[in-house]
């Protein structure tokens, strides 16, 4: 009977010992995952910035003219 609760004792180990490595690759994994999204979020607003605030307007363009329907 004392070999069934060592063989009992060594699985349960194993599978802590392998919840606390997965549960640490998952946090790597995370942290890498959250820095490429901030490193997304600064191109995108870096992007938007780079546009012109004032676009250049032709002032050779008419006037808008609303037409009515006639029936």
């Amino acid at each position: 009977m004392g070999a069934f609760w060592k063989i009992l004792l060594i699985a349960v180990l194993i599978f802590y010992v392998f919840y606390l490595i997965i549960k640490w690759i998952f946090r790597r994994k995370m942290r890498k995952f959250e820095e490429q999204l901030e490193q997304f979020g600064q191109e995108k607003t870096n992007t938007e910035t780079e546009t012109p605030k004032n676009p250049r307007i032709n002032p050779n363009i008419g006037e808008y003219t609303d037409f009515e329907e006639v029936e």
